[in-house]
């Protein structure tokens, strides 16, 4: 498959620089805990820039320590690896939390127009409540690929009426927006987080966010939705969406947004190939040396069609399970999803299997 390449796996001759990026290898019973969860490790793979391509080494956690240039800051990495997150909005980070999708458009590549009615949504997001969501994530912009922008004042049309219908229903209201007044509005109706597919970086929407004092998904993407998908590069995807997300956080930070309300999204399917894709789930414990609790959502998209036969977006519920399983598994502590029950069902599953019950 044509694209970005793969990390050699070569020996790099100590002291190698830091910081670098580490990726945990999930073993069970491994002495470290991945981010205070229940998934742990003993070893990492180093990856390093070399002459324009990647290298990686494995080695344990006290090989690393003291094979690196800068050990307080190679101390440091394992740390934020390790650290147990502390609440997001509310809701404990030591197991994943499930975010409901709700879609309050016509044209989302999955449930597009299926709650556009305020009743039907109020009803739907009260199910996937009953079903086990802690966060109900309500959109009024499709962001597909191709989708076409639409004004603020129909954004707000759409979201506003399910806002306020569930504010009372139990879970955390989460706004999908990349737009400040979209935010602000959302906000003083209820929204606990901002949920943001372009990173906090259109017009006035970091400010937004630091002045509704909402918690935060910085997620990446690649271009724009009428864009990303035409012909997305990468160096080593897993390296540059770290490098864009620790950029986003410290941006968050300058403005004003505490750590502690700032979560990341890597942003499966928003200007990625499947291979990108592919080393974003392979690679996606790295992420967690960024310090901050992880959101990851592959719900019902193209990729597993790609992957598998060619399936519709409601025949994809085995492909999402499975990467969704794979991100608990890499201590991803929310997941994004269209089908909470059966999700619920399956993370009960798998930690079970985690944590050893015979």
């Amino acid at each position: 498959m044509q694209g970005d390449p793969i990390p050699k796996a070569v020996l790099p001759a100590p002291p190698f620089a830091v910081p670098s990026w580490v990726r945990p290898v999930i073993s069970p019973g491994g002495s470290n805990p991945l981010a205070g969860g229940v998934s742990s490790f003993d070893v990492v793979d180093v990856v390093q820039a070399d002459a324009g391509s990647h290298v990686v080494c494995r080695m344990d956690v006290e090989h690393l320590l003291n094979a690196a240039a800068d050990r307080n800051l190679a101390v440091k990495i394992i740390d934020n690896m390790t650290a147990p997150r502390p609440q997001f909005a509310g809701l404990a980070m030591t197991a994943p939390a499930i975010m409901g999708i709700l879609n309050v458009t016509p044209d989302s590549f999955s449930d597009g127009g299926q709650h556009s009615a305020p009743a039907l949504a109020v009803t739907a997001g009260k199910a996937m409540v009953a079903a086990g969501a802690g966060i109900i994530d309500i959109g009024g912009e499709s962001t597909r690929p191709g989708a076409a922008p639409i004004t603020r004042n129909q954004e707000l049309a759409r979201v506003l009426p399910p806002l306020t219908g569930l504010r009372q229903c139990g879970a955390v209201l989460s706004i999908d927006t990349r737009h400040a007044a979209v935010m602000d509005r959302a906000s003083a109706a209820g929204a606990g987080i901002i949920n943001d597919v372009a990173g906090l970086r259109g017009e006035g929407a970091l400010e937004a966010a630091s002045r509704t004092g909402c918690h935060v998904v910085i997620m990446h993407m690649q271009g724009t939705p009428e864009t990303m998908q035409d012909d997305p590069q990468y160096g080593f995807a897993p390296v540059d969406i770290y490098k864009f997300l620790e950029s986003r956080i410290a941006a968050a930070l300058q403005a004003g947004i505490p750590r502690e309300k700032i979560s990341v999204d890597p942003g499966f399917g928003f200007g990625k190939a499947v291979h990108h894709n592919l080393q974003l789930v392979n690679w996606l414990a790295m992420l967690h040396g960024l310090g901050v609790p992880l959101l990851f959502g592959a719900s019902r998209k193209s990729s597993i069609a790609k992957l598998a036969s060619g399936e519709p977006a409601d025949q994809r519920l085995p492909g999402s399970l499975g990467l969704a399983m794979a991100a608990a598994r890499q201590g991803a502590q929310m997941l994004r999803v269209h089908d909470v029950a059966e999700t619920a069902q399956a993370l009960l599953i798998e930690r079970a299997l985690l944590l050893g019950v015979e």
